[in-house]
């Protein structure tokens, strides 16, 4: 990276098992983030690709899991991958991970097809004309598609894949829809499913989604995962997820 690092504090999280740099201020991972990574503890492995990884967090998990070899992270915010580079570097993983500063509509330039065996992806929810953008630059390219659409992830998801390889995202459910559909587009078959619960009693609003290059049309919906008790602390099993991290 040829820019300067931003301003950053050291954050330690789950104990401690997690530690990385954040912005004081604008973008800040979510638990999405680390319910995806969970998700895709068995389910990535080899040479992998996350696409808008962000401040790195997902490029710090995937790097302990032993059947993960290489991760590249692209990151088209040029000081969010200043940060995905010195969360990289805290963490001593370099020699697994590769931070990119790039726009995901523009890797084709980069990479040839199927160069990677499973893409990650945790994108924007919401299309540009949905709701109001944020004011604040980074979390409005975080949240909105300014810099590609679903269509365009998954595109360039199924061009990055080798056949057989695994895409894995985490979508809100009033997007279900959208997501199957233009997975199927792409050739990437939706195979697991697991629905994402804030309490119990309440609808799903998120999906952890498994998609195959290539797969046929045969769809494992998992059990689903409640995110808080009844008195608004993290549930048993979103509590054991973070004792994997």
């Amino acid at each position: 990276m040829t820019s300067s690092l931003p301003d950053a504090e050291l954050c330690e999280l789950f104990d401690g098992r997690l530690k990385l740099f954040q912005k004081p201020k604008g973008y800040r991972f979510s638990v999405d983030s680390v319910l995806l990574g969970d998700f895709a503890r068995e389910r990535a492995a080899g040479r992998v690709i996350d696409l808008g990884t962000g401040s790195g967090v997902l490029a710090v998990i995937l790097s302990k899991l032993a059947a993960v070899r290489e991760i590249v992270g692209i990151e088209v915010q040029e000081d969010l991958a200043a940060l995905a580079q010195k969360n990289i570097s805290y963490n001593e993983c370099g020699d697994r991970v590769t931070i990119i500063r790039a726009d995901i509509r523009e890797i084709k330039k980069k990479f040839p097809a199927g160069s990677f065996d499973a893409v990650i992806s945790n994108p924007p929810f919401y299309p540009v004309k949905s709701g109001l953008l944020n004011e604040d630059s980074g979390k409005a390219v975080s949240r909105h598609e300014l810099h590609g659409t679903l269509a365009d992830f998954l595109s360039i998801s199924a061009y990055l894949l080798k056949i057989s390889g695994a895409f894995l995202t985490i979508y809100p459910c009033s997007r279900l829809g959208d997501l199957i559909e233009e997975m199927r587009k792409a050739t990437l078959e939706p195979k697991t499913l697991r629905f994402i619960h804030p309490k119990f009693e309440e609808p799903a609003n998120l999906v952890l989604a498994e998609g195959i290059k290539g797969a046929g049309r045969q769809a494992l919906v998992l059990p689903p995962l409640t995110l808080y008790d009844a008195d608004g602390g993290y549930s048993r099993q979103a509590r054991e997820i973070f004792r994997k991290v």
